[in-house]
């Protein structure tokens, strides 16, 4: 997918894409439109207009065959193809794509499924974080991240046992500066528009959230001057739960002391894990992170009972590091095959979405095989890192009453004990536990075709 898809949008002064796939039929369909004026002030966005307002005297509409002979015509054919490829491999329920030319921002809203919200009675019927990439970074990159972050985010909130469908927000486009009024209101514009809970992820700073709160969406949550707080603690305390669950489970021991643990990514969630961890009386831990700064500031942080059971090792050498347990919690895809051949550890847990280095579920299954043929136990990440999600639906769901209360309550059913009945499933059953996890919840995803399709035992 060389070419732009938001290039054919820009040259017929159009500004949007919108997408639909029928993963029952195989059926799709596309149209382009123009859906507001070049000079629209997007910083008067919930003041002056809202969702439902039009926002142009000229309205421009696509079918699908008009829309079709508009990428022939600019030489985007094979962009469209090889997205509604990517739509059909993931069974995704559709994509729309914004483009606000003199902002320089380019949105993709994924979405993968809306079956487990339509019931919720709320405008939100989808969640899932909102990222940026810079403009450095390749379109088809961020739509092949963009498209597995939505399917996974559909499994994840069903697991998490919270109402809604999974979807994703990518913006591409330079840092959004925190009083860009302008630019924070055609985001949030866009948030209303995919019906999603959301919330700040990588390229955009919690405090994002507040200003969209404060001045146009409640939609979007996980702000620090939100009543929950940023979720890194709580996710690092899912996790840990998760942890425990799974060293009972194939180490047969009750707990973590004296375990050795590597911690790759020292952010909002690596960090507080890596405190916990230490809590939980680890004794040797392992950290990397890419910056300098985080490594320092968590060094710095520690006692020096602590400091004496920690050691900083390069981000390069902390996916070979010979320790009991590896926990991802940076970027993505870090596990590919060559990866997983050179682990020297006994389980993989972290909060890192998508860890495997998979473009579908097919491929994620075949390297969760490929590390329980090595005697790795792994489980998919969306078993455990749901607490941000958590933390979000109840944030969204009750406002300024929200309860961390009712969070921990939470992080406890699904993280805790969720996990230990999947890992005990998955042994009982003879496959790995990322399948367990698939057979488990894709009927709540896919209605009406029964156990994950064959697709969880393939």
């Amino acid at each position: 997918m060389a070419a732009s898809l938001f290039d054919p949008l820009l040259a017929e002064g159009l500004t949007s894409l919108r997408i639909r796939h029928d993963w029952r039929t195989g059926r799709s369909g596309a149209l382009a439109s123009k859906d507001w004026e070049p000079d629209l002030a997007f910083g008067r966005y919930a003041a002056d207009f809202d969702l439902e307002t039009e926002l142009t005297g000229s309205p421009v509409l696509l079918d699908d065959s008009a829309t079709r002979a508009l990428y022939r015509r600019e030489g985007a054919e094979g962009a469209l193809d090889g997205l509604l490829d990517l739509l059909r491999e993931g069974r995704h329920q559709g994509i729309d794509l914004w483009v606000h030319s003199p902002l320089g921002i380019r949105v993709i809203s994924n979405m993968h499924s809306d079956v487990p919200g339509l019931g919720n009675g709320r405008h939100a019927i989808r969640a899932g974080g909102i990222r940026r990439h810079g403009p450095a970074d390749a379109e088809e990159e961020v739509l092949v991240d963009g498209l597995n972050l939505a399917r996974a985010m559909s499994f994840k909130n069903v697991a998490a046992r919270v109402p809604y469908g999974g979807s994703k927000i990518c913006v591409h486009s330079e840092p959004v500066a925190l009083d860009d009024l302008e630019a924070l209101g055609f985001l949030a514009w866009c948030i209303d528009r995919s019906r999603s809970c959301t919330g700040p992820d990588m390229g955009f700073d919690p405090r994002h959230a507040d200003v969209l709160r404060a001045h146009f969406t409640r939609a979007i949550v996980g702000g620090p001057a939100g009543a929950l707080g940023p979720t890194g603690a709580p996710t690092a305390r899912g996790v840990l739960l998760a942890l425990r669950g799974a060293v009972s489970d194939h180490l047969g021991r009750d707990g973590l002391a004296g375990l050795s643990v590597a911690i790759q990514g020292l952010g909002a969630v690596g960090a507080p894990l890596a405190t916990a961890l230490l809590g939980e009386g680890v004794s040797r831990l392992l950290v990397a992170d890419q910056e300098a700064c985080r490594r320092a500031s968590f060094l710095d942080s520690l006692g020096e009972a602590d400091r004496a059971r920690t050691e900083v090792v390069d981000p390069t050498e902390v996916l070979t590091a010979e320790v009991d347990i590896l926990s991802p919690n940076a970027v993505g895809g870090v596990l590919g095959p060559d990866e997983i051949d050179a682990l020297r550890c006994r389980i993989v847990m972290g909060a890192a979405n998508n860890q495997l280095r998979a473009v579908s579920q097919a491929e994620e299954l075949a390297l969760a095989e490929r590390l329980d043929s090595r005697g790795v136990l792994y489980q998919v990440d969306w078993m455990h890192n749901s607490a941000g999600v958590i933390a979000g639906c109840e944030e969204y769901e009750h406002q300024e009453s929200a309860s961390m209360e009712r969070v921990e309550a939470h992080l406890e059913q699904v993280c805790g004990e969720g996990v230990a009945q999947n890992l005990a499933a998955a042994r009982s059953e003879a496959i790995t536990p990322t399948a367990m996890a698939y057979t488990r919840v894709a009927e709540a995803i896919y209605p009406g075709e029964g156990q994950a399709r064959g697709e969880a035992r393939a």
